[in-house]
């Protein structure tokens, strides 16, 4: 059993429709992206405005990871409490058009720390660089424990949209009911 899984926020089978946010993100001085796993060097002007997207419904997941990673502030705390210390916040301010109403319910997040864990030669994946750094697309995934060095949570530098979680992480969030995550085994994820 690997002690590393990669995060994802997938649908339910109970629950295929939610709301979404609406449209890119929008541009932020300083911030090249979102997914680079360094630190930012410049203040980020908060609250960082966004919108909910109009023609979707349904309830509000805890984690998006489109454009702008946005995290509710429970699965935020939640991180925190299982010890994970990487994470830059920044408040958001997300308008319903619908309504007019206003939700602070979300944090901006960038995870710091990008790390090149993948155990290639046992990973079935295709590069588009050489080095495979970035954007591979992994069919089945191997972390290799010694790269990923006991961290609790990081970005896979062969594929930054992939988020990988250590095994404690995992279990303190599902104790706390697992916030409609998924947490899927490494060879299982695609990526």
């Amino acid at each position: 059993m690997s002690d590393y899984y990669m995060l994802e926020c997938y649908a339910s089978p109970e629950q295929w429709e939610y709301t979404s946010v609406d449209g890119p993100p929008p541009s932020i001085e300083g911030v090249a992206s979102w997914l680079s796993g360094r630190p930012f060097g410049v203040k980020v002007r908060e609250p960082i405005e966004l919108s909910w997207d109009p023609d979707t419904r349904g309830p509000r997941k805890y984690l998006y990871d489109a454009g702008i990673p946005l995290y509710h502030r429970a699965l935020c705390a939640a991180l925190n409490e299982a010890g994970v210390d990487n994470l830059q916040t920044y408040r958001t301010a997300i308008v319903d058009p619908r309504s007019g109403e206003i939700c602070k319910d979300y944090l901006a997040v960038n995870v710091v720390g990008l790390v090149a864990a993948a155990d290639l030669g046992k990973s079935v994946y295709q590069a588009h660089s050489d080095p495979p750094l970035i954007d591979s697309d992994f069919d089945s995934l191997v972390i290799d424990p010694a790269r990923a060095s006991g961290l609790l949570m990081f970005r896979l530098a062969e594929c930054v949209s992939g988020v990988v979680v250590h095994r404690r992480v995992k279990e303190a969030l599902e104790a706390r009911g697992g916030f409609g995550l998924t947490f899927v085994p490494p060879q299982a994820w695609i990526g």
